[in-house]
């Protein structure tokens, strides 16, 4: 999901929200009565969306095609739903000093998942019998992938080099109520 197109990333999580929200009807989630539909999206996830902090010195990163250097995107169906955070920055420092800053960040969601280098298959169990799983393609030359959390409950930090310095996606993406 992190190594296609970032132009349609936003899009993309959006339109999963809505479509997963649409397989489920009101008498499935316990009747109609009291339940609230709320679908949204907007520019201003920052550190307390993603639950990771900003590095030192990093800057709002706007990729070449107009992307914003956040979102937050969500829809939810009372108790069910999805959220998605997104911020995109950009460092003078190197990735290594970058992926060192965030996996101790990281360790609080639980064990660390490091996916860089991997294409698929690489995954770890949570104590709730979830698995996080490093998936989405092969990771692009120099990319660093870190996942922790759950499959339902994830915190995710990629790095790219880029020129001098890197490029830094924090991604939270979280799956409440579909079993």
């Amino acid at each position: 999901m992190l190594h296609s197109s970032r132009t349609g990333y936003f899009a993309a999580a959006a339109a999963v929200c809505v479509l997963a929200l649409a397989t489920v009807s009101l008498p499935a989630l316990g009747g109609d009565d009291g339940w609230n539909l709320s679908i949204g999206a907007n520019g201003q996830a920052g550190p307390k969306e993603v639950g990771l902090p900003i590095y030192p010195g990093a800057w709002p990163r706007k990729d070449k095609d107009g992307d914003e250097s956040a979102a937050h995107v969500w829809a939810m169906l009372g108790s069910a739903g999805m959220k998605v955070a997104v911020v995109k920055l950009a460092s003078n420092d190197l990735p290594g000093k970058i992926a060192a800053f965030y996996r101790p960040a990281l360790a609080k969601y639980g064990p660390i998942l490091d996916c860089t280098g991997r294409s698929s298959g690489m995954t770890i169990s949570d104590n709730h019998g979830g698995k996080l799983a490093c998936d989405g393609g092969k990771p692009k030359p120099g990319e660093l992938i870190f996942k922790a959390g759950t499959d339902r409950d994830q915190h995710v930090v990629v790095i790219r080099p880029n020129g001098r310095g890197s490029e830094i996606d924090l991604v939270f993406v979280q799956v409440k109520g579909f079993d």
